[in-house]
C-alpha cells in the first residue's frame, strides 16, 4: 500500500488462524475484544457487537498504525502486535546479515547545470509518461521536500486501457482495490 492509498484494515485468514493488520498511518477504526471463553471479536467500533456482554469481556485493545492481531485457530492463542512482531524477528538474524551485506554508498554533488537540453529531456519524459501535472506536483515536490509525494486519497484516472493519455507499460499492470475496507 502507499501513503496515498487511504486508510486500510486488512483481514486475512487460511482457514488455520485469523488475524487483522492496520496500514502504517492508522486512520481506520479498528478495536478487539477478548471474551472469557476465547473469542475474538473485531470491530471498527466498540458498541457494534449488540448482545456483548461487558461482564464477559477479558481484555480490550485497538489497533494503532502498522499493529496486527493474529488468532490460531486450532490453538485458541491470541498474539497481539508485540508477540508477532518479536516472533518473526527473532526468526533469522537480521542485524548480522545487515552487518555483513550493508553497502554504505557516499553521496554525491549533482552538477550544477543540466545534464540534457529542453528537447531530450521533454522527449524522455514523455516516454515514460510524465506530463506537465506529474512533473510540477510530484518531482518538484519530491525535489524539494527530499520525500514521497502524498497528496490524494484516492485514484479517480480510467484505468490504462480505457484512458486517452499515454501510459507507460507498467501501469497496464496496476492492481485497482477498493479505498474503503
Amino acid at each position: 500500500l502507499e501513503a496515498w492509498d487511504g486508510p486500510a484494515l486488512l483481514v486475512f485468514s487460511d482457514g488455520k488462524s485469523i488475524g487483522a493488520s492496520l496500514d502504517r498511518n492508522g486512520l481506520r477504526p479498528a478495536r478487539f475484544s477478548i471474551a472469557k471463553d476465547g473469542t475474538v471479536y473485531m470491530m471498527s467500533e466498540t458498541g457494534v457487537v449488540p448482545d456483548l456482554d461487558e461482564a464477559d469481556i477479558v481484555e480490550k485493545g485497538r489497533l494503532g498504525p502498522g499493529q496486527m492481531i493474529h488468532v490460531d485457530l486450532s490453538t485458541g492463542e491470541f498474539k497481539d502486535n508485540i508477540a508477532i512482531k518479536s516472533e518473526i524477528a527473532s526468526g533469522n538474524p537480521y542485524g548480522e546479515w545487515l552487518k555483513n551485506q550493508r553497502k554504505d554508498i557516499k553521496r554525491k554533488d549533482s552538477p550544477p547545470d543540466r545534464i540534457y537540453p529542453d528537447e531530450t529531456a521533454t522527449f524522455a519524459q514523455s516516454t515514460f509518461g510524465w506530463g506537465l501535472e506529474d512533473i510540477g506536483m510530484q518531482i518538484a515536490d519530491m525535489a524539494g521536500s527530499g520525500k514521497e509525494t502524498t497528496y490524494s486519497m484516492g485514484d479517480d484516472a480510467p484505468i490504462s486501457v480505457l484512458s486517452e493519455r499515454p501510459h507507460v507499460l507498467y501501469n497496464y499492470f496496476k492492481q485497482r482495490f477498493a479505498q474503503v475496507t
